[in-house]
């Protein structure tokens, strides 16, 4: 009976919910208003899934249960939806979003709309009733405007981080709120005008990397039940208040702002749970008491940033504490040793971080073993050798990283039983000697090795070597030499390789282009011979290919190819011949060409035009002939182009005016990232919210910055400069010098109005000097010289008030040179071979009047009578001299050959010579010694 009483209960049950649902999981109307979703984000797909789910699983065919449907779960008990993730389905596309869609799902408590596009959104009534949403995530839309007349009064949780919010909270009906993320808003204002401190239900909020002014208000002591409050990356200035009523504060962000005065760490006295405290300043204006009497707080910090504090000394009250699990003192002025004892106070410390000070001595580390991970010292005083039991007292170190200090000798070979060791950087130091075969063979977790800047020698990827673990290796300015060997192919994961400024010999090995994720190469300044390997054209993924200042030599082959990912390609000085391959050209990302100092020959290849994104194009000391193609003025962001050294015909291209950086956008070569080197992840430790409950540490990808930058080398002002870092995204010039360019000099190119430096020296250029050229605002260095210009210096260019170095000596220009504005400055042998030019800088009067300038030379007249005549004159006087010369002493030799009497009386005479010579030199030589 009681069998029968169940079955009954349970058919009523599934009777009343097929009628409640329509032989459907889920609610009618819900499975209505999902579909009418659905229109928004049917072509959709979802951003990060490589399987492009997509919301057509969302069909009305009267059957399916819209629990079911992708991204939808209903509860299990009621059917009715109770989450909804709509996260990333819209990237990239813009729209307003429209809450009364969401109205009829009344059970909904998870609404994720983040990582889309949203501009804004209408209707926020159908959000308020919605009672029982609880959490609502915006993050990482497009949303602007206030949040004013938000009316989301019912939610728990609202996250509106990398959006564009703006304005006050002041009238927003956000009463119920306990967690509130509004980073990276770009928000303006006080905090006092926010409102934040009528939020008195808050567990968590987050205002961080914000715009927000003013003094911290004493008001937010007010909170007295927040757990979680970040304030960093702000322009809060002032004194920091006590904020000792906030007694349930766990987590407290305030680094990177602009706070002044004195702190002391007496204002968290009553802070008796604080756990997480982050103080950090932008204007080196806050100073933090190091030593100070006071009750100390009952709590133990776990995690502590003290980071540009101004510290000169350890704060004494890290004395006392012992359940540090991470401490950031980077970027003070401590002194004095390295502070072992936080390491043997605090067992459970996990990082510590100590760059950038002024800490000295050598390393001195804990009396037993420590269970450290990570340990960062670099860019202090440190010096003496590394402790050789350093892999006994430090062996789970995962992170070291001591690099720009004054470390020397040799790498302890015990470093080789650092199994869990992933990045070593001791770049920048004087270390010395041989690379361990323990280390390189002990060492398997390495990623990371950066040994840059010492004076390591030996060889090196012995076939013992067994770092398979390897990603970004750094051996560059070091000592080591010989041949790469094969030992270096069981890194399969490599992704950089810097051996650059070493002694490096033999060939680049083939198997170098079998590496899947190779894509950083600098192999410069060694001793490398042979060709390139066609091998490299296997690299997919390659970015950087630098193999300059090397010995290789022969022909490209034809099958060479290159990815187009590559952006820099340097072969610069090296004896590379034949033309130059296509490919070079057909890498769409190409930004820096550099092929300078080779015996390439035959022509500039028009394929060049398909690089449309580079900005340097370096081709000077080849062999290059014909004329310059029209091609290269489709390179609309060129920066630099060196042509000269070549054997070019033909007239100047006037369509250089196409290039835009060079006319107009003199803040264009911004777009060529400096720094063309790499980033290196680096497990850093951050803190942040976990499910909005419990505060955790987790570590993130901070980067290592590379201390490589891309560097040019480009002749100006009649010296060959290095242009690296900030100074190369400025520098703008055009090199065409050395070449057999004719013709006039195109009027256009005067409205290159960026160009800093112009070289056009040593051609057959003809015609006049541009009136346009007083347009170049910008230009420091102007070279013509050694060309057959002729006519005037137009005086117009005393206009140009930046220029420092102009030469156009050696050339047919005549009347008055100009002395006004720089022109003033310049010397004699800037206008040296124009023996019609006059005027007190040259020291030639110009007499009663101006000369005008020489008679043209009638048509048809032989390139020979057009030359200036003083130089024609002093070749004439240099061979008849020689000549002369020559003949005197065949002649003189002659003579002594055909008269033996002549010749016996010469003889006689250089022997008299040499006797009276001999007696010269013992009576005021030899006698004055006597005497002495």
């Amino acid at each position: 009976m009681e069998r029968l009483f169940t079955k009954l209960c349970m058919l009523i049950v599934v009777a009343l919910a097929l009628q409640m649902h329509g032989n459907k999981g889920c609610l009618e109307k819900e499975r209505i208003a999902l579909l009418a979703i659905k229109p928004f984000i049917i072509n959709a797909t979802f951003y990060y899934d490589e399987r492009n789910y997509t919301v057509e699983s969302w069909v009305d065919d009267g059957v399916s249960d819209c629990c079911d449907w992708y991204r939808v779960e209903c509860s299990t008990t009621t059917g009715r939806v109770m989450n909804l993730s709509l996260s990333s389905l819209l990237y990239g596309s813009t729209t307003i979003l429209n809450f009364s869609l969401f109205q009829p799902l009344e059970q909904l408590q998870i609404l994720d709309l983040s990582y889309n596009s949203f501009e804004g959104w209408v209707d926020s009534r159908g959000l308020a009733n919605l009672r029982n949403l609880e959490f609502l995530d915006l993050s990482s839309n497009m949303i602007s405007g206030s949040l004013q007349q938000a009316n989301l009064r019912n939610l728990k949780s609202l996250d509106l981080s990398y959006n564009k919010i703006s304005g006050s909270l002041q009238h927003a009906n956000l009463r119920n709120l306990e967690f509130l993320d509004l980073h990276d808003n770009g928000m303006i204002g006080s905090l006092q005008e926010l409102g934040i401190c009528n939020f008195k239900n808050l567990i968590e909020l987050d205002l961080s990397e914000n715009n927000f002014e003013g003094h911290l208000p004493p008001c937010v002591n007010n909170l007295t039940i927040l757990r979680a409050l970040d304030l960093s990356s702000n322009q809060l200035i002032g004194n920091i208040p006590s904020i000792n009523l906030m007694q349930s504060l766990e987590y407290l962000s305030l680094q990177d702002n602009n706070f002044e005065g004195m702190f002391s760490f007496s204002s968290l006295v009553n802070l008796s749970k604080l756990e997480i405290f982050e103080l950090s300043t932008k204007n080196s204006t806050l100073q933090v008491l190091e030593t100070e009497n006071f009750l100390l707080p009952p709590n133990q910090l776990k995690f502590l940033y003290l980071s540009k504090c101004n510290l000169h000394g350890i704060p004494s009250f890290l004395m006392y504490q012992h359940s540090l699990e991470f401490i950031d003192l980077s970027h003070n002025k401590l002194v004095g040793m390295v502070p072992t004892w936080l390491l043997q106070n605090n067992t459970r410390l996990q990082g510590m971080y100590l760059m950038n000070n002024s800490l000295a001595g050598t390393l001195q580390l804990p009396n037993s073993t420590h269970d450290l991970l990570e340990l960062k010292i670099s860019n202090n005083n440190l010096n003496g050798q590394l402790p050789m039991n350093i892999a006994v007292i430090l062996l789970r170190l995962v992170t070291l990283d001591l690099s720009k200090n004054s470390f020397e000798g040799y790498i302890p070979s015990s470093m080789g039983e650092m199994k869990s060791l992933n990045k070593l950087d001791l770049s920048s130091n004087n270390f010395s000697g041989e690379l361990p075969k323990a280390f390189v063979s002990g060492c398997s977790s390495l990623e990371l090795l950066k040994l840059s800047n010492n004076k390591f020698h030996g060889e090196i990827f012995p076939h013992f070597m067994n770092m398979t673990q390897l990603t970004w290796l750094n051996l560059d300015n070091n000592q080591f030499s010989g041949k790469i060997q094969d030992g270096l192919w069981k890194a399969k994961l490599l992704y950089v390789l810097d051996l650059s400024s070493n002694s490096f010999s033999g060939q680049i090995p083939d198997w170098i282009g079998n590496f899947s994720f190779l894509s950083y190469i600098v192999l410069s300044n060694n001793l490398l011979e042979g060709g390139v390997p066609v091998q490299l054209s296997n690299l997919r993924d390659l970015w950087i290919l630098d193999i300059s200042e090397n010995r290789l030599s022969g022909s490209m082959s034809s099958s060479f190819n290159l990815s187009s990912s590559v952006e820099k390609l340097c072969m610069q000085k090296n004896a590379l011949n034949g033309s130059i391959p296509n490919a070079f050209l057909r890498t769409t990302d190409l930004l820096i060409l550099d092929l300078s100092d080779n015996e390439f020959s035959g022509s500039i290849p028009i394929q060049i035009g398909k690089a449309p994104n580079l900005g340097f194009l370096l081709l000077g000391g080849n062999h290059l002939k014909g004329n310059i193609p029209h091609e290269l003025c489709q390179f609309k962001y060129l920066s630099i182009l060196d042509l000269s050294r070549n054997r070019l015909n033909g007239t100047i291209p006037s369509c250089f005016t196409n290039i835009l950086t060079w006319v107009e956008q003199s803040n264009a070569t911004d777009r060529i990232r400096p720094g063309l080197g790499w980033s290196i992840p680096d497990n850093g430790y951050s803190v942040a919210s976990n499910n909005y409950t419990t505060l955790a540490f987790k570590q993130v990808d901070s980067f290592l910055r590379p201390t490589e930058e891309t560097e040019i080398g480009f002749v100006s002002k009649n010296r060959y400069e290095s242009y690296k870092g900030r100074i190369l995204g400025y520098m703008l010039g055009i090199d065409l010098s050395s070449n057999e360019l004719t013709g006039d000099i195109p009027i256009d190119i005067g409205n290159l109005q960026k160009i800093i430096a112009m070289n056009l020296s040593r051609n057959f250029l003809s015609g006049s000097i541009p009136e346009s050229f007083s347009n170049l605002s910008n230009i420091e260095s102007l070279d013509l010289s050694h060309n057959k210009l002729s006519g005037r210096i137009p005086p117009q260019l005393t206009q140009l008030s930046t220029l420092s170095t102009f030469n156009v000596s050696i050339n047919n220009l005549s009347g008055l040179v100009p002395d006004k504005g720089q022109f003033g400055t310049f010397v004699e042998s800037s206008y040296g071979g124009n023996p019609g030019l006059c005027g007190p800088q040259i020291k030639r009067s110009c007499g009663s009047s101006e000369p005008t300038t020489p008679p043209a030379t009638p048509s048809g007249a032989g390139e020979e009578e057009q030359e200036d005549e003083s130089a024609i004159d002093m070749v004439s006087f240099y061979w008849s001299l020689f000549a002369s010369y020559v003949t005197t002493i065949m002649g003189f030799v002659l003579i002594l050959w055909l008269n033996s009497y002549w010749r016996k009386q010469w003889f006689c005479f250089i022997d008299a010579c040499i006797i009276s010579s001999y007696c010269w030199i013992l009576r005021n030589v030899f006698n004055r010694y006597d005497d002495l």
